[in-house]
């Protein structure tokens, strides 16, 4: 069984994921980030290759505020970490630095918010300047329209938030048949044998923070 780190605020997403064999690790409530990003698992855990950064507490506004919020909000994909590298956590620079690993900037903060990659050479993304740099690094993707994604006090969210991928699966958080762009989705998951599966169809596609890989155990 594998454990996720995500927002648990909904609960048909939680037992839908439970369905197919996720243990729920809820993310923890950072007061100090803007309200809608309190609970996401993407500002509060990243993987670079073996390494993992977590936020402790996070209680300082001077670290905290925005664009610090998005310190651990960096896509590493293909061995190397994409991200607003001036909004980045010093310690996650200082690690890639250390083990050779290239950091690469782009213009939008919330990286890997934007950025839903199916594995390390295909992401789906809205944003111009992460697709620019990702195909840069030899990646193929596919640029949706912006919108069409519901987070809660803003005018929309993003693509990675309101998924995930594991083991040649995409889940949806919420009924992505809905965005203007599904077919041109499907066909690109379906190029990469990643079937998709839409949790709580009833909801709209909806951005949660995404849901992070936490650990796997035996039962």
């Amino acid at each position: 069984m594998k454990r996720l780190l995500m927002n648990d605020e909904n609960p048909c997403f939680c037992r839908e994921l439970a369905r197919f064999g996720y243990d729920i690790i809820p993310a923890k409530k950072i007061e100090s980030f803007p309200k809608p990003e309190q609970r996401h698992a993407d500002m509060q855990l990243l993987r670079v290759g073996s390494r993992v950064f977590t936020l402790d507490g996070c209680a300082l506004p001077e670290v905290c505020g925005y664009p610090d919020n998005v310190r651990l909000n960096c896509l590493f994909l293909g061995g190397r970490l994409y991200g607003k590298l001036r909004a980045a956590d010093p310690s996650v620079l200082e690690f890639c630095r250390s083990e050779g690993i290239e950091c690469v900037n782009v213009n939008q903060g919330y990286t890997r918010c934007s950025a839903l990659a199916l594995n390390d050479h295909a992401v789906i993304t809205s944003d111009s300047s992460i697709k620019k740099a990702l195909e840069s690094g030899g990646a193929e993707v596919l640029r949706i329209k912006e919108g069409h994604i519901r987070l809660e006090g803003y005018d929309y969210g993003f693509i990675g938030g309101a998924s995930f991928a594991d083991d040649n699966t995409v889940f949806f958080f919420g009924n992505a048949k809905k965005h203007p762009d599904f077919e041109k989705i499907k066909a690109f998951c379906d190029k990469y044998h990643s079937k998709i599966e839409i949790l709580c169809r009833e909801e709209p596609l909806t951005d949660i923070g995404g849901a992070v890989i936490f650990s796997c155990f035996s039962d």
